[in-house]
């Protein structure tokens, strides 16, 4: 008489491995989608505690935030470059003998900024990442809390932090500042409106292109992108780090009263802002608040803006305060 046999046969086996494959196929995007949200976590972690460390600061500071050194008298006149017109590591040296501007990040990084002490002084190029190196140079913060783990980006390994007053590079640091080289009410400080947007990911215009000059702002349902419109329709208009360049899924954003969050979209400041920007009057037409503000100027328009700057009108106006103007 035959025994039985309790060993799997080939096609048993087969659909075994079939359904494993099957299940697979189906868990690796949800688990792909828990990592990204994880991280996506750390990095609202990482700028909220920026957030706190600049509150600190602000404590003994006069209640500004970190802002380096500048030439006021440069605001309107020749204004303030803060532009990165090519980040690429050919292109830039820690010793500064590369061919960037001095505003760029880590370009002459090792030399101090001034503001004015006498006629004709003080720093007109200023990198706005200098304002987060000085949280970095009072031991607040580390180097790695200004890396997005969803970027691309790279820890600075820097050694002697105290010898230097920024950033490596654009690619050692994943989050963007509020503009604060303009008048006293458009930089950061306690007191602002807590609905305004300090620093976030950083946005999509630090690369001193054509197509960054000026903005395209086609798209969505309409002719233009507009707030009702899915937040699918913007992500061209996102920070890269969450998704990639032209796809952001969206930004976490540091709020003044110290808190995180993450938005699908840029236009979340005051009166729905674009935090990546500038106000745009001149072309939406001053009696089109809406679309001036949810639209804009890239922050590399000629001369090179500072919050608010010409909204509705010359110089500093009525919203100059809460212009959010995050970069790079």
């Amino acid at each position: 008489m035959k025994r039985k046999s309790n060993a799997f046969t080939l096609i048993e086996l087969l659909v075994v491995i079939a359904i494993i494959a099957l299940l697979i196929s189906i868990l690796l995007p949800s688990l792909s989608r828990a990592r990204e949200l994880s991280k996506r976590l750390v990095c609202a972690s990482n700028i909220k505690g920026v957030g706190t460390s600049a509150k600190i600061y602000a404590n003994d500071n006069s209640e500004k935030w970190p802002m380096p050194p500048f030439k006021r008298g440069a605001i309107d006149n020749e204004g303030i470059d803060y532009l990165n017109d090519d980040n690429t590591p050919d292109d830039w040296t820690e010793d500064g003998t590369g061919a960037q501007d001095t505003g760029e990040v880590g370009w002459m990084r090792d030399e101090e900024t001034t503001s004015e002490a006498g006629a004709g002084s003080g720093s007109t190029s200023v990198s706005v990442t200098r304002a987060f190196w000085m949280l970095v140079r009072s031991g607040d913060v580390t180097v790695q809390q200004f890396i997005c783990p969803s970027s691309g980006d790279s820890i600075d390994e820097t050694e002697n932090l105290d010898l230097y007053y920024d950033f490596y590079g654009v690619t050692h640091i994943s989050y963007g500042y509020q503009v604060p080289f303009g008048p006293r009410d458009t930089q950061p400080r306690e007191g602002m409106d807590n609905r305004q947007i300090i620093a976030a990911d950083k946005g999509p215009y630090y690369l001193n292109t054509d197509s960054n000059t000026t903005i395209d702002w086609s798209g969505g349902v309409g002719t233009v992108i507009q707030m009702t419109d899915a937040p699918r329709h913007w992500r061209k208009w996102n920070s890269q780090n969450h998704g990639g360049r032209g796809n952001g899924e969206g930004q976490n954003c540091l709020y003044a009263d110290g808190h995180a969050s993450f938005n699908r979209t840029p236009a979340v400041g005051i009166d729905q802002d674009n935090i990546y920007t500038i106000i745009d009057g001149g072309s939406w037409g001053t009696g089109v608040e809406g679309a001036a503000l949810i639209h804009g100027l890239s922050p590399h328009s000629d001369p090179i803006p500072y919050p608010g700057q010409d909204a509705f009108g010359t110089g500093a106006g009525f919203h100059s305060s809460t212009d959010t103007l995050i970069y790079p």
